[in-house]
This record gives structure tokens, C-alpha cells and sequence, in this order.
């Protein structure tokens, strides 16, 4: 189960997706799908499209500072197979994905418009029959992924590089969101995401 093509089920994301297609007519301006291997033993969460990012790619975590920040550090621990930035997306080796799939205004997906898509992300996670780790990027995605799982959140709380058994064959790590924002104020290094990459790199003996 996924998005239809203009998916309509939150009214103040057709709203804003609406004003994006005048203002921004040659972006993407749609519900933005996951990317990568269904396959995949990994899959990575983050909280929604950008506006110049996913939003104008169409494609999670492609076009913009996080996207390129998140490939690059794919890249150096080999989960992207090749660099070429026009082919990004068709050499992952893990699966990457939003809490939210449309772009919701100052990137603040309300409570109604998560709950409304976690029945996607939901049907996404049942579909990795051979995922072991999940990455979340940022609290909303943590708590929209506990969900999910048919978790209680209280009983998993967000930390950073936070560690969550959620069964006997799927691990659940914190990170906060990889952001130009996290970054430019030291809430979240490069280094220290660098080492959560690593650490799931040797998790999965790769």
C-alpha cells in the first residue's frame, strides 16, 4: 500500500502542494515514494520531503544539504554502491523513506497528517521481510516508526544513538535528524553520525 499519485488525504498538504506547483512548477510537488532495495536488511527514516529537496526530486533525501550529507556518509560505509549523483538513488543498498510523504509547510508535519500516513510507512516496514535495522532520523520519525511496529512509544524513548530491540531480528537506532540546521548548531556532528553508520555497518557485516 502506497500514496496514490496526489494523494489527497490531508487537506492542508494538497493546500500547500497546490501552491507549490504555481510557484515552483518545475519541482516534483507530489507524495514522494521510499527509494531502494525493498529487500534491504536496512531502512532509513526521516521525517518528510524538503522543499527544494525531495519535494523538487522527488526522490527522499536527494537534492539538498541532508540528502547529500546522508548519501555521502552511505557512500563512504558502502551502502551506495556508486556516487554517480545521477544514479544515486538505483545504487542503494539499503531502503530510505519518510514518516510523512508529502511536504508539509516549515518542514511540521502535524499530529493528523502523521497519523494519516503512518498507515503507508506502516505497510512499507511489513513489506522488508528481511529488515534488521531501522535508522530513525529525528524524533518524529522514531515515534511515527514505533508506530508502526505497533509499539508503544512511552516504552521506546527518542536519544540520540539510542539502541531499541523491538524483536528478536529488528534493532531500532536514534540519530537525530541530519539537517543543515543540526549541523550549522553542533547539535549533530558529522563525525558522530559517521559512527552510527559505522556501527550499523559492522552490525550488519558489511
Amino acid at each position: 500500500m502506497e500514496p496514490k499519485n496526489n494523494c489527497k488525504l490531508c487537506k492542508r498538504l494538497v493546500k500547500f502542494r497546490n501552491k507549490n506547483k504555481v510557484l515552483f512548477p518545475g519541482f516534483f510537488n507530489n507524495r514522494v515514494l521510499g527509494t531502494g532495495p525493498i529487500n534491504s536488511n536496512l531502512l532509513i527514516v526521516g521525517l518528510a520531503p524538503g522543499l527544494k529537496g525531495a519535494n523538487r526530486t522527488g526522490i527522499p533525501f536527494e537534492g539538498d544539504f541532508s540528502g547529500e550529507l546522508l548519501l555521502d556518509l552511505l557512500f563512504k560505509n558502502r551502502l551506495l554502491i556508486d556516487s554517480n549523483k545521477s544514479k544515486e538513488s538505483k545504487n542503494l543498498m539499503c531502503r530510505i523513506t519518510n514518516a510523512v510523504k508529502c511536504l508539509p509547510p516549515k518542514n511540521k508535519p502535524n499530529t493528523l497528517e502523521i497519523k494519516q500516513c503512518n498507515t503507508f510507512l506502516k505497510a512499507e516496514i511489513y513489506r522488508m521481510i528481511n529488515l534488521k535495522v531501522i535508522l530513525t532520523l529525528g524524533e518524529i520519525a522514531h515515534k511515527s516508526t514505533i508506530l508502526a511496529l505497533n509499539k508503544k512509544v512511552s516504552e521506546y524513548k527518542f536519544q540520540h544513538f539510542a539502541k531499541h530491540v523491538i524483536t528478536k531480528k529488528i534493532l531500532l537506532i536514534n540519530s537525530y535528524h541530519c539537517s543543515k540546521y543540526n549541523i550549522n548548531t553542533k547539535k549533530l556532528n558529522i563525525s558522530d553520525l559517521d559512527k552510527i553508520f559505522k556501527y550499523i555497518k559492522n552490525l550488519l557485516s558489511l
